[in-house]
């Protein structure tokens, strides 16, 4: 049923770029004489770093575009798990360039190295895992990318927050990851298979069906810690506000991508015929997530917490595309059915994602130059009278407060347009409702960033006097992924129909290789 059309080396190309980059950022670390760890060594690691990232995207970018599906053992090739990873790839590398001088500052002298090699290594981790059709890498890559990220987020080693962000990460990744695998040893021992296919076809053709909702119930643990959903997410808001924010920045877009990458893959291929069961669960953590991410929100003063908790609620608003996904009753295999599905729910997943990446990207980025400037501060009082200090970044601020609460003519709203869509669109009223009605909650905590930058003056002074308020420094680098990211969301926003066809073509070529 399915050809190899880019040979098998050729389908892990850019996980063998990230590879090489991450083990020649250790051999060249190795090399050095430690008398020689200064700023420029960082920079070096920084740099070989970004243009492994940016070779390796490029190498997603040429499977992509040669829109073939190739299924080997244990991976899958196709163009959702290329759209995965090109949000993965941006991501990482929007963080690399505008977040790296940070780390380079704030890293231990002998610890530049190690953070490098494990930023390549983390996003390789990442790239296997939304490939993956077969339990055991599924499990490893899942688990290499939690490792690093521990690791990561606890990478500040004389920060106290730093430290408690990377061991709550750590305690509460373990026991999820423990649980999820579990539940993937109740598929094996049921079906006698690893592969998620093969396990489909056993579980439909025979008793061992019974075994369905309790290894959904199971594995949903660990997938939901690494998406952050109720109740799962309570790690993420310490170790959003203690990590350092670029590990932050990650973790609240690729990380959170990987999570969706791989329930799609679970649910959809290993458990497709068994929605009936699965849909009404993920429903139900929809709602859940989505309303306690902002009702937590709004009673948080850290601007860095409460994005944290906006990133819970926006996990719920992306699980509305799962639970909204197009039914197997609802087509036949017929590419002709499909295109009349505008709204299949994994579209709206895949645009969601991807207007969220530079959202959120952008977003943590205005948080990094304030904290840089204030020395840390992370309070919303460090926003105020932030349009006189420095204009751009209340405006790209702005811009992205905007977005996450979905406002026409940002890219934010299209990922709630067709999310919301979907769920109308399969008559779940009451999904859609609880959408709405929690969008409306969110604008109050987004908007209060945006008061406190235009309307509120900074504390001791009066407003007349902010503008003589000196600019606020922003390095190069920050500025100008910050603009990027501006300029992207306000792109999506106004002309999405590239970025629609794109979600389109894969969410329907894989769809049509399921059905």
């Amino acid at each position: 049923m399915y050809g190899i059309g880019i040979g098998s080396l050729g389908s892990v190309l850019p996980e063998i770029i990230l590879l090489i980059g991450g083990l020649l950022v250790l051999l060249l670390d190795m090399a050095q004489n430690s008398e020689t760890y200064q700023k420029e060594t960082g920079r070096g690691f920084m740099a070989i770093t970004v243009l492994f990232l940016f070779v390796g995207l490029l190498g997603v970018l040429l499977q992509w575009n040669m829109n073939e599906h190739s299924s080997f053992d244990m991976v899958d090739i196709d163009p959702i798990g290329a759209f995965f990873k090109v949000i993965i790839y941006t991501g990482m590398l929007l963080v690399a360039v505008a977040g790296g001088g940070y780390m380079n500052r704030h890293a231990p002298v002998n610890g530049k190295a190690e953070f490098w090699s494990l930023f390549l290594f983390v996003t390789l981790a990442m790239s296997m895992a939304v490939s993956a059709t077969n339990l055991i890498l599924l499990f490893l890559s899942f688990e290499f990318l939690s490792i690093t990220s521990y690791i990561l987020a606890g990478f500040m080693r004389e920060n106290e927050r730093s430290s408690e962000a990377g061991l709550k990460y750590f305690l509460y990744g373990s026991v999820a990851s423990a649980v999820m695998l579990y539940g993937m040893s109740w598929l094996y021992g049921a079906t006698g298979s690893v592969n998620l296919r093969e396990i489909a076809s056993i579980l439909v053709d025979n008793e061992a069906s019974v075994v369905v909702l309790p290894a959904i119930m199971l594995i949903l643990v660990g997938l939901g810690f690494k998406m952050s959903l109720a109740p799962f997410f309570q790690w993420a808001p310490d170790t959003y506000d203690g990590a350092p924010t670029p590990v932050t920045a990650y973790l609240s877009t690729a990380s959170k991508t990987v999570g969706f990458g791989i329930a799609l893959r679970v649910f959809l291929i290993g458990f497709g015929q068994a929605q009936a069961e699965w849909v009404p669960l993920m429903a139900g953590l929809a709602i859940l997530t989505m309303s306690i991410g902002n009702l937590m929100a709004l009673r948080q003063s850290s601007v860095k917490r409460m994005l944290a908790y906006s990133s819970v609620a926006q996990a719920g608003y992306i699980l509305m595309g799962l639970a909204a996904v197009v039914s197997t009753s609802s087509i036949d295999g017929a590419q002709a059915s499909l295109d009349d599905l505008g709204m299949n729910g994994i579209n709206g997943i895949l645009i969601y994602l991807f207007a969220y990446l530079f959202t959120n990207v952008g977003a943590f980025m205005v948080v990094l130059a304030v904290e840089e400037d204030t020395g840390g501060d992370h309070d919303i009082s460090a926003y105020n009278g932030l349009m006189q200090r420095s204009p751009a970044l209340a405006v790209a601020m702005l811009i992205f407060m905007l977005s996450l609460t979905g406002i026409p003519l940002t890219g934010g709203f299209w990922g709630k347009f067709y999310v919301f869509g979907a769920a109308i669109q399969h008559q779940y009223w009451y999904l859609a409702i609880a959408g709405f009605i929690n969008a409306g909650i969110a604008a109050g905590y987004y908007l209060r960033v945006v008061a406190a930058m235009i309307f509120t003056a900074k504390e001791g002074q009066e407003e007349t006097e902010l503008a003589e308020t000196p600019a606020m420094p922003l390095a190069i680098p920050v500025q100008l992924i910050v603009s990027i990211c501006a300029i992207v969301t306000v792109w999506i926003g106004i002309y999405p129909p590239n970025f629609i066809d794109w979600a389109d073509d894969a969410s329907r070529q894989f769809l049509a290789l399921l059905f």
